[in-house]
């Protein structure tokens, strides 16, 4: 079957035809390895049906059968795609097999660091969710990269749970210098839980980084079941990853409440839940707003959706790439189609 398929490089406008000389399920197991191609990183047949990237096409679920038939029968993918212990990849890439095992351990490290950061945050009131995100989420941590958490807040609490945030990482010694942000942790994106729905800062119709970014997320800490909510509130995510659902992590890499800190908890959102906490989330609001750089709030004004900053989202993400990955990705995947 020829697949004919318009390709969109992100928020741009430059949309072209191409002809796909493949069947639907040859070009999603292709699209889902190229894109974790992009950072170094072979997949397990069941990684590879949890995170089949349809492009949004609804309908196109495909079972762990039918996809390990198809790797294995497909003259055009085998072209492409070679395997070796257990992992998928794009040929003459055998080397990243060893890159995601030495990036495992790496990433092991990095997680103890951030549940020790999240030990003092769950005793901060109106911390709804706090996940560990990007590519540590899913252990592919680069040596020299940081820790980015994602943290969900109660409505008209945003400014003080960051600030309380900040602190929290400030005393441990976690917050990143401007030179050096290895092992340090990034407090760049919070949203409210009455603002849940992601796909509002989308780049472009598809924005595959943002699909796998929140499919990736590494849900560290939560109360009142608020990771499900997020979920939830992003369920146009099946339409990408039909076969994807949510993670659950081990007590390894989670923290819970225990009775003294939620009392603790209870505590604090009891005196702030008033007058008392809407003042202060005003005032808080005011002084962060004037020590942050010029650079964010112009940004934040030209709505540039790289750095929103509102009383339901605040995002600092300068330098997102989103669009980049976009194109890398699109560009693999037509080098490699052309040559079969």
């Amino acid at each position: 079957m020829i697949i004919e398929i318009y390709l969109y490089f992100g928020a741009c406008d430059l949309g072209f035809k191409i002809m796909f000389n493949l069947n639907y399920l040859e070009l999603f197991i292709l699209n889902t390895i190229i894109y974790f191609d992009l950072f170094d990183y072979p997949l397990t047949l069941n990684e590879i049906y949890t995170h089949l990237f349809t492009g949004g096409m609804e309908g196109s679920s495909f079972s762990l059968a039918e996809i390990e038939e198809c790797l294995k029968s497909s003259a055009k993918l085998k072209k492409i795609i070679t395997t070796k212990r257990g992992f998928y990849f794009l040929k003459k890439r055998a080397d990243i097999i060893l890159t995601r095992q030495e990036r495992y351990n790496l990433a092991d490290k990095k997680f103890k660091l951030a549940l020790r950061a999240i030990k003092f945050f769950k005793f901060l009131p109106f911390i709804k969710l706090a996940a560990v995100c990007n590519n540590l989420a899913y252990s592919n941590a680069q040596k020299e990269s940081d820790i980015d958490f994602f943290i969900i807040t109660s409505k008209k609490r945003i400014w003080l749970v960051r600030l309380g945030a900040i602190f929290s990482i400030a005393l441990l010694g976690l917050r990143p210098p401007k030179d050096k942000a290895q092992d340090k942790i990034c407090l760049s994106f919070y949203v409210t839980e009455d603002n849940l729905d992601l796909s509002k800062i989308k780049i472009g119709a598809e924005d595959i980084y943002l699909v796998f970014w929140l499919a990736t997320l590494w849900p560290v800490y939560e109360r009142d079941n608020f990771y499900q909510k997020l979920i939830e509130s992003n369920y146009w995510l099946k339409k990408y990853l039909p076969n994807w659902q949510p993670v659950w992590p081990s007590l390894r890499r989670r923290i819970e409440d225990n009775g003294f800190n939620s009392f603790i908890y209870k505590c604090k959102e009891f005196v702030l839940n008033s007058i008392i906490g809407n003042w202060l989330e005003n005032f808080l609001k005011q002084i962060q707003l004037k020590l942050m750089a010029q650079k964010k709030k112009d940004l934040a004004i030209l709505e540039d959706k790289r750095v929103i900053i509102s009383d339901s989202m605040l995002k600092f993400h300068e330098s997102d790439r989103r669009l980049e990955y976009q194109e890398k990705f699109e560009k693999k995947r037509i080098e490699l189609v052309e040559d079969l």
